[in-house]
């Protein structure tokens, strides 16, 4: 247990500072002042929601961002459905990620959220002690030491729900074998997005009987569409065919940029709107000012016909310009974020064009790329160089619009792969039910 000593030992003497690193966070944007309290494991959150009964049947579901923490939302739901007199609890670690669950607890949703204790013993012991779950599920990868195996010492059933490991990761805990051994023992049962991450767990000390390949859990449901701002933004856009690039990060843009500028200049017959939708808002100034003032949707600009880019800049705008977009590159998969989830622009019908960043989400790009739906573009062109990525992403935009066939394919085995995938959540609920896995026994 040498690990875990020195492990704690780290927390106990970052201890003094942390105040000062959240206010810091806080001033940065990072953590939300107003509930800074969570991190030391004192969550303020509604204790009884409509639907609850008492305080001991809350079931808590930890997620990260906002990929896993749509993720948590289905499968809460699910749950929900399957236990309404249940409270549902969402920790997560980002701001973004907190406001996704506030924004179902505003319509209706039967949820409460929290952001994560800090991983200090004395943190997590508070957090467990108030909420005092009767089931803790873990979503993806967010395997904190204290976390775990205190949560497992209370008896308090564990799941690790759409879980995967990149491969640094899977490194990295082979190294730390003990610690390893003592979280990917503790769960009663994983829900591996795939058999290779099966086999991971396993090497990893999971007991190979609590394993089941369930896939990503990321596809609850389809995201909101708004079907006035749509029709709005329809009638803005004209007879131009759309290219999104949705969830960009920095270093993307300028490959986008020229991927628009090439579409603009190549047929006056085929006009072209490239749409950039940046993963973190605030970037959008600095888009427009690569792209010849392009109008941006936080100064309440529309797009224009005398723009080829238009930067939609704010947040919870995905689901509408997937239902107006005709094709889509989904970003953090140029640079390595880990690329983002390819499931909610395959639900629209969407062909998606990636880069070869893609290990957080890896299980779903294979399979959408086996049924057609997903195009590498770093096949035809090196990243290094963003107008000739540019120019390779336009080209194969032009031969996808020019062929309506393929296309007309693409979105029916796109919209059954998604269709599919929406169901996982509700398996895996069920699942847990029938492996009675909110029994402490």
């Amino acid at each position: 247990m040498m690990r875990f000593t020195i492990y704690n030992l780290f927390w106990h003497l970052l201890r003094p500072v942390i105040p000062l690193l959240l206010r810091w966070r806080a001033w940065r944007g990072k953590e939300m002042i107003t509930c800074l309290q969570d991190r030391y494991g004192l969550p303020n959150f509604d204790q009884l929601p409509s639907g609850g009964q008492s305080k001991g049947d809350l079931i808590w579901i930890h997620a990260v961002s906002v990929g896993e923490t749509v993720a948590a939302i289905g499968l809460a739901k699910a749950l929900i459905g399957k236990l309404p007199t249940a409270r549902l609890l969402i920790t997560t670690n980002t701001v973004s990620a907190a406001a996704m669950v506030e924004k179902e607890v505003a319509s209706g949703v039967c949820l409460s959220h929290a952001f994560q204790p800090l991983d200090h013993p004395h943190f997590v012991d508070q957090f467990l002690a108030i909420t005092r779950p009767m089931l803790a599920i873990f979503i993806e990868s967010d395997f904190w030491p204290n976390l775990i195996t205190r949560t497992a010492a209370r008896s308090i059933p564990i799941v690790f729900a759409s879980s995967q490991l990149s491969d640094v990761a899977f490194q990295r805990w082979q190294r730390q074998s003990v610690m390893a051994k003592a979280i990917f023992t503790a769960p009663k049962h994983i829900f591996a997005v795939n058999e290779q991450q099966a086999c991971q767990f396993e090497r990893l000390g999971a007991d190979a009987g609590r394993i089941t390949v369930l896939g990503s859990l990321k596809l609850g449901s389809l995201v909101a569409v708004d079907p006035v701002l749509c029709k709005q933004l329809k009638t803005a856009i004209g007879n131009r065919h759309v290219l999104l690039a949705a969830s960009t990060h920095e270093g993307e843009d300028a490959s986008i940029i020229a991927a628009a500028n090439a579409l603009d200049n190549h047929r006056q017959d085929k006009k072209w709107l490239t749409i950039i939708a940046p993963r973190h808002p605030t970037r959008g100034g600095r888009i427009a000012a690569a792209s010849d003032n392009a109008p941006q949707r936080s100064r309440g600009d529309w797009p224009s016909t005398d723009h080829n880019i238009y930067i939609m800049d704010s947040f919870g705008e995905l689901g509408n310009l997937f239902s107006l977009a005709d094709l889509v590159v989904l970003g953090g998969a140029f640079v390595p974020k880990g690329g983002h989830n390819p499931l909610e622009p395959a639900a629209f019908g969407l062909p998606i064009f990636t880069g070869p960043h893609i290990f957080k989400n890896a299980a779903e790009f294979a399979g959408l790329r086996d049924a057609g739906v997903v195009f590498d573009i770093t096949k035809d062109a090196d990243l290094r160089d963003a107008t000739a990525t540019g120019q390779a992403l336009a080209r194969l935009a032009r031969d996808l619009i020019d062929d309506k066939n393929k296309r007309r394919h693409i979105a029916g085995a796109a919209k059954a792969y998604a269709a599919a995938a929406s169901l996982r959540c509700e398996i895996a609920a069920r699942k847990i039910l029938e492996h009675r896995l909110l029994d402490k026994s």
